[in-house]
């Protein structure tokens, strides 16, 4: 593996802390501007191209690829792309947000947002170094304005950077290349997931998609009804951010988590209260945990089920107890009925989703033994999607160490 061509060097000049064992040459230090070319005067634009704008990029990747005509295109769209270039974008917080060109094509065109940057250099070299931490931290500081703080290509081209020669960028632009190769597969491997899952969960609760019991039967129509008619709600109690910390003794779901930290099932709690036990709520374990407030009524639907017992729950929070299968209504919820929980949202630049209003919302469940098949199924496709994603983090936090150490 190239990993063992590496070896570990205490930098006592312009060199790396890891380095491939065939080269010694000191780095040389340079100002961007001296490597390469920013912001190339473009050709004439195409009659009609791909707009790449500051939402187009994510993960290093075309998130999206619209092509549009040039009589439609906004004045930021001036940047004709070609082969190697590198987008670089300026405004925070998209500086990781950025691209390399490899499309051997003349139809693709960035906004003004990027800072377009050719090199004679190695292009894949210098696209990663625009990734280290060091370099990031130096265009942070670089950045002005309030709303949008950014940083201008003059400045940007004015960064001193340490390069070796080229056949050391080539190599380093090689391993580190395959490294992304890994983490694309998997992203990739992860979307189709998480497409599948969503596209299987609607066939599902549309019923156009029905399981058999063990023995090859149809199971029974699913009943009507409204929410409360297969449960009822409650409240959770205060777990405020001050009472929080690691040596608290009351284990505690707070709101906030619904959205930020946990997915369909809560695996592992989080925080923990120094409330007193006597003001707070507490699971007996199968509850669905409902957000009750939120910026955009589109994001209630963002449910989990909490299968333990004795766990504090956070106001702000509703609680739906029911002796259906809770996991497969946490399903249900965020699947079915997100447009019908937003329709009934109250509130502004805060909205409130109070349980009063989901109460009556009329609904379909399978039997128990049917909401048990689908459960088992979602959430074998769940724990694959979980197991990919753990394997993006450790390819990227890997990656994030020979960034840190590859680079000077």
């Amino acid at each position: 593996m190239m990993e063992k061509q590496l070896s570990s060097i205490v930098p006592s000049r312009n060199i790396p802390q890891l380095r491939f064992s065939e080269f010694d040459l000191d780095y040389k230090k340079v100002e961007l501007k001296k490597v390469a070319t920013f912001n190339p005067k473009s050709e004439e634009l195409p009659e009609s191209f791909i707009y790449i704008d500051l939402e187009s990029v994510k993960n290093g990747l075309l998130s999206k690829e619209e092509r549009i005509n040039k009589s439609d295109a906004p004045s930021r769209a001036q940047r004709l792309l070609r082969k190697d270039d590198i987008i670089y974008q300026t405004v925070r917080p998209y500086q990781k947000n950025n691209y390399f060109f490899d499309k051997n094509v003349n139809d693709y065109v960035a906004s003004t947002g990027y800072a377009q940057i050719r090199t004679k250099q190695v292009s894949e070299y210098l696209y990663q170094y625009l990734h280290t931490e060091k370099f990031v931290n130096k265009v942070l500081v670089r950045c002005t304005g309030t709303s949008y703080p950014a940083i201008n290509s003059t400045d940007l081209s004015k960064i001193s950077i340490n390069i070796p020669n080229i056949p050391e960028q080539q190599k380093i632009a090689a391993f580190l290349t395959d490294v992304d190769d890994k983490i694309t597969k998997l992203t990739k491997k992860k979307d189709l997931l998480e497409q599948y899952k969503k596209g299987v969960m609607q066939k599902i609760f549309n019923q156009e998609l029905r399981f058999k019991d063990d023995n090859g039967n149809a199971f029974p129509k699913w009943r009507k009804g409204r929410i409360d008619e297969f449960g009822y709600f409650y409240y959770g109690k205060s777990a405020p951010k001050f009472s929080l910390s690691d040596d608290a003794p009351t284990p505690c779901v707070r709101y906030g988590e619904l959205y930020s930290t946990y997915d369909e099932v809560i695996i592992d709690i989080k925080s923990y209260t120094n409330i007193e036990p006597s003001n707070l709520k507490f699971s007996k374990g199968g509850e669905v945990l409902v957000p009750r407030v939120g910026e955009d009524p589109l994001d209630f639907a963002n449910c989990s089920y909490l299968p333990f017992p004795n766990i504090a729950i956070g106001e702000m929070i509703s609680v739906y107890n029911t002796e259906e299968n809770g996991l497969f209504i946490t399903y249900y919820f965020n699947a079915k009925l997100r447009e019908k929980f937003a329709r009934v949202v109250e509130g502004a630049n805060v909205s409130n989703l109070y349980f009063k209003y989901l109460e009556d919302i009329e609904v379909q469940i399978p039997s128990l033994d049917e909401q048990y098949k689908i459960v088992s199924f979602l959430t074998d496709i769940t724990n694959k999607i979980k197991a990919v994603t753990t394997k993006i983090e450790k390819a990227q936090s890997f990656k994030k160490g020979l960034l840190q150490q590859m680079f000077v």
